[in-house]
């Protein structure tokens, strides 16, 4: 019992360096020690203590967020909260994101006294510093929150579902939890009739997720009533069956006024797709025709269109993935389909990925220059940045006004926040081509960069470029590739010319035989004398 007390004096005079370290030596030994030894009271009791635990790490992992958001370390940095935190712990962009946000809302900040401010969700934080709650129930709980109707936010109001919302969620699981918001809600605003316009503006929302293995992207959102009307319009006249139909050739298209009912009769028949399915092809040609008719303008000092780049090899083969200038995925047949009769553009690489020349005298880029760093970049060049080509702007790696050239080899995409980075302070960052000396060996060519007042070597982005991970993988799987496939055409060699000569030894029965008597006729011939010694001077 000494050593307990003992144990626990030393923690608690620990500073949270110590702790931290401790804490870690703990965990580490956790993993390690046997549980054979305990009964079964002290595994259910244990595993009860180890689950606070790791609630509560998720208000110390809010705690630690802010403490780095208050320190302005970010910002030191050059970029947003969310984003240092993802590049600092390797998390998802959306996650980190969302972390930061919660310590805004359950987190406790300090006043210029030094004194500790409520947190705007005070039962939920104390509920999670308790490790009574997990990060999932303050999810609920903050979802809940926000689908109050404007009327019924009074700070009396917030106030009480909050605790009620934090209390519940102390004995239930997020599932149960949700179930008990929908009723509080279902109970404050029946039949939704405190609901007005300004909830409905508020809640609105269209979501399209990033592309996943299959390069479909999921959509989620909320409409407004007018959204819906309109969407509606369309889905009635292009999502009917047997309108759009891409698998269709004779499929009519477009408005189908034209079309006779006979063969849009025909062309239903022969429909096999879901509504689901229906409405999907009917979003595809409204955009089409969006985009076609060039009632979007332009970005970025070009047309709005598709702009996909691919390689000549994977143009010709019709076969691989494109990459689009918003940062997406294509097969190449439908970019082609896209393309269809517009104009093409060759863009002439380096060794290392960089353009090779294109040139203006001018301040601003041109749009041809602009697609040729589209196909060479992809995307922001700030290491770490995600940011498609589509969000980025041209800059001149030495700017235009110090004496630098629109030359299509000094330029390179950066998003507009990371374009604040670059200037000539404290903390500004500069953009350079990577040498032999002064960055990855990989990357010499590409574009590097560096925090001025650092000896850092120059960083490049390669987070456009997911397949220079793997390269090497896949270069030992086609070389094994390579190696089977002689092996099999060696195997296949031989079992052709053990069959030809089974076939022949089939239709020459008696070459066997003739074979073996040539055989020992030979060796009835005595063995040749050797010749003399001076025969070579004979014969000279």
């Amino acid at each position: 019992m000494s050593e307990s007390v003992d144990l626990l004096d030393v923690i608690q005079s620990l500073d949270a360096a110590g702790l931290v370290a401790a804490r870690e030596a703990i965990s580490q030994r956790l993993t390690r020690v046997s549980l054979t030894t305990l009964s079964d009271e002290q595994v259910t009791e244990t595993a009860q203590v180890v689950e606070t635990g790791r609630r509560r790490d998720d208000a110390l992992a809010i705690r630690w967020a802010l403490e780095i958001r208050e320190r302005g370390l970010a910002a030191k940095r050059g970029v947003k909260p969310g984003k240092y935190l993802s590049m600092l712990l390797h998390l998802n962009v959306d996650h980190a994101g969302a972390r930061y946000k919660a310590a805004e809302r359950v987190g406790y900040r300090r006043e210029l006294s030094g004194d500790l401010l409520p947190a705007p969700y005070p039962a939920t934080a104390a509920a999670l510093t308790d490790g009574a709650i997990e990060f999932a129930h303050y999810r609920v709980i903050h979802k809940t929150l926000k689908a109050l109707p404007h009327i019924l936010r009074s700070p009396e109001i917030w106030a009480n579902v909050e605790a009620d919302l934090a209390a519940y969620a102390r004995t239930m699981s997020p599932e149960d939890l949700t179930k008990a918001a929908q009723r509080l809600i279902a109970y404050l605003n029946p039949d939704g009739e405190l609901t007005d316009d300004a909830d409905r503006a508020r809640n609105r929302a269209f979501k399209a997720s990033r592309a996943g293995l299959d390069h479909m992207s999921e959509i989620s959102g909320n409409l407004t009533p007018a959204t819906r009307a309109l969407w509606d319009v369309v889905a009635e006249k292009w999502a009917r069956a047997g309108m759009n139909n891409p698998a269709d050739p004779e499929s009519p298209s477009g408005d189908g006024d034209s079309v006779d009912g006979d063969t849009l009769a025909a062309a239903a028949e022969r429909d096999d797709r879901s509504q689901e399915q229906r409405n999907h092809d009917a979003f595809h040609r409204m955009l089409e025709h969006v985009v076609g008719s060039r009632a979007v303008g332009q970005h970025r000092g070009q047309a709005a269109k598709v702009v996909a780049t691919m390689t000549l090899d994977e143009l010709e083969k019709q076969i691989g993935i494109a990459t689009t200038a918003s940062g997406g995925t294509l097969p190449i047949r439908d970019a082609l389909a896209l393309a269809g009769s517009s104009r093409k553009f060759l863009a002439l690489l380096d060794n290392a990925h960089r353009p090779l020349f294109l040139g203006r005298e001018a301040r601003l880029a041109s749009a041809d220059q602009r697609i040729a760093l589209i196909a060479a970049e992809r995307g922001c060049s700030c290491p770490g940045c995600d940011q498609p080509a589509t969000r980025t702007a041209v800059h001149h790696m030495r700017e235009w006004k110090n004496g630098g050239y629109t030359d299509i080899t000094v330029l390179t995409l950066v998003c507009d926040p990371d374009h604040a980075k670059i200037h000539d302070g404290e903390h500004g960052w500069i953009t350079e081509i990577i040498t032999s000396g002064t960055g990855p060996p990989g990357w010499v060519g590409r574009v590097g960069w560096r925090q001025r007042g650092t000896d850092d070597p120059l960083t490049p982005n390669d987070t456009h470029f997911p397949e220079r991970h793997f390269q090497d993988t896949v270069a030992q799987l086609r070389a094994r590739e390579e190696a089977e496939e002689a092996h099999a055409a060696w195997f296949r060699q031989r079992a052709k010319e053990e069959l030809f000569e089974a076939e022949w030894r089939a239709t020459h029965p008696d070459w066997h035989t003739e074979e073996q008597r040539w055989i020992a006729e030979l060796e009835q011939f005595p063995d040749p004398e050797p010749p003399p010694d001076d025969w070579f001077s004979d014969a000279a």
